[in-house]
Order: C-alpha cells, then structure tokens, then sequence
C-alpha cells in the first residue's frame, strides 16, 4: 500500500513512518525535518498553509491516509481556540476531503473527548469533553465520519521517546526522577498509557486487518500519573525522593483536566485477538529504549503469535 503519515516528524508519526517502511511504500509530511536514523521520504510542508493539501495530497494518491498531526497542548488549544479548531477539525475537514472514495483515512484521536466521570470508556459513551483540546478533536472525529466512507477512527493515549525538538510527557518524567528534580504528580488523575512502539504494532493489525469505524486502542491498566512515575521509577532504578503527590484541582493549569480519561479497549482485543500491555511491560520497553535509534525501536519486537496471523487473514473492508 501507499501510506501517508501526516505529522511524520512527530513521536507517532516518526514511529510509524519507521515501522510501516518495510512493509509499504510510506511518505511522511511534517513541518520539521525527518529525525530518524534511515532515511524516509518525508516532505517538509505546512499542512494549514493554502494550497498545501490541495496540490500534494492527490499528486501522491496513497491508499491509507494516518492524520497524526494536529495542536495536541491541552493548555495552548485552551488558551487560543481558534488555533485549536484550524488545526485539529479544519485541517482534518480540508485532507478527509481531498482524498479518493476508496483511500482509507486512519485519524488518531484522543481519550480527551469523555468527560471523565467514570473508569474504562467505551465506544459506545457519548462524547462530552470538558477541553477545547477535546471538542477540537471530536470535531476532527465528525469531519473524518463525514467526509470518508472508509475510515478508522483511533481513540489513545500514548507515551515514548520523541526526536528531541520538544519534550513528551514521559521524557520530562524521567528527566525528572533521574535529576531529582522536585515535582507533584497527581494521585486523583487517571489514564490508560501504551508505549508508543505497542501502539504502532497494534495500529498496523487494524488497518491491515480491514477494521473500520471507532476502536480504543490504549494501555490494559488504569493508572495514576503518581503509580505511572512509581512503575517508570521502578523499571529505570530511579528514586522517588523529591516527588510530592497532589491532586490536579490544586494545579495551575489553563484547561481543568478530566480527571478519569481511561478507555476499554476491550473492543480492541475482540477484534483482533491481540493482547494489551499491562503499564510496568510498557515502561520496562520504554526504558530499554532509551538509547536506541529509532529503528531499533520498531524492529525485532516479539510476534504475538496466533493473533498476528488471524489478523493478517483478516478480510479486508
């Protein structure tokens, strides 16, 4: 197949464009350079510049469409909503429409759309998002639904070790621990984290499976973000010496956070056969990877068996 990676510089996109490369022929648009260490077609473009979409997206005519990027700050998309809007919903509006009927558009969506009130969320919760961030992505998620017969709507939380140019979540955390920097971690703030090499694994059964609609695809545990930092401590050897536990209604933030955004990815797992990582598995790969190049990351993971090749066999949709 021919694979577009939007936002192909970024942590997902960058281990997607890696892992996908063996096996299609994948081209990457970013606003910054590729930073892998094989090289990969990857154009250097503006996606909400004018122009762009409509002269390089059906020039390229790919067979799957993977719409990585997007304003993913939940603080920034708070604090200016119409940037949050042009880039998440009406960038995705301008692709979903550029593209073939037969293209299959794969959006990476978030956990960010529920409101948080209660653990595990399904497919078939009706959205509430208590951010800008989240409305922003649900609409991205409508104009997707719209726009495109064949489409895949992935809703995640991820974490990993990105290019460098900004710093992830999981990155500030360990520099953190490592430094014995002081810092509050939230014990009343959960999520479902997967280490973004076990997304990409599972992504490829999905989308090569001919799965089509909404799924969850997220981490097996529910966790805080202090038991996150507590595993990542354990998995690296660090000390948790100088962190403090808070809540995230004491914290200074610019959008008030969910504080239950778990999903289920039960569904998942049905349709696949494919286990999900417990959160110590992830962080112990997470940690093994900290010093590899990014195509180490991806290649020589272990099959997981009978499900791969149920999935491989799938029909496609």
């Amino acid at each position: 197949m021919k694979v577009l990676v939007t936002g192909a510089s970024g942590l997902l996109g960058g281990h997607l464009v890696a892992a996908l490369s063996g096996r299609h022929q994948v081209v990457g648009i970013d606003r910054h350079p590729w930073w892998g260490d094989r090289p990969a077609d990857v154009r250097v473009a503006d996606l909400g510049a004018p122009g762009v979409i409509a002269d390089m997206v059906p020039a390229l005519g790919p067979d799957v469409v993977i719409h990585c990027a997007g304003l993913v700050s939940v603080d920034a998309c708070e604090r200016d909503p119409a940037l949050a809007y042009a880039c998440n919903a009406g960038v995705t509006r301008t692709l979903a429409r550029a593209l073939r009927p037969e293209c299959l558009f794969v959006y990476i969506a978030t956990d960010g759309i529920f409101n948080g009130d209660a653990p595990f969320a399904t497919e078939e919760q009706l959205p509430c998002p208590r951010t800008v961030y989240g409305r922003s992505k649900l609409q991205g998620e409508w104009e997707v639904a719209l726009a495109c017969r064949r489409h895949l709507i992935v809703r995640t939380n991820f974490y990993g070790w990105s290019s460098g140019r900004k710093q992830t979540a999981a990155e500030w955390l360990y520099r953190v621990l490592e430094s014995g920097e002081a810092a509050t971690l939230f014990t009343d703030f959960f999520y479902t984290p997967m280490y973004v090499v076990d997304f990409v694994e599972r992504l490829q059964f999905l989308i090569e499976g001919g799965h089509r609609g909404i799924v969850h695809l997220a981490g097996r545990d529910r966790v805080s973000k202090a038991q996150f930092a507590t595993l990542l401590a354990e998995a690296a050897g660090l000390s948790l010496e100088h962190v403090r536990w808070g809540s995230v209604e004491d914290a200074p933030l610019a959008a008030a956070r969910p504080k239950d955004m778990s999903l289920s990815s039960e569904h998942f797992r049905r349709l696949t056969g494919a286990n999900l990582p417990g959160c110590r598995a992830g962080l112990r790969r997470f940690v093994a990877d900290r010093h590899c190049p990014l195509s180490a990351r991806v290649e020589g993971r272990r099959e997981l068996g009978r499900a791969r090749r149920q999935v491989l066999r799938a029909p496609r949709g």
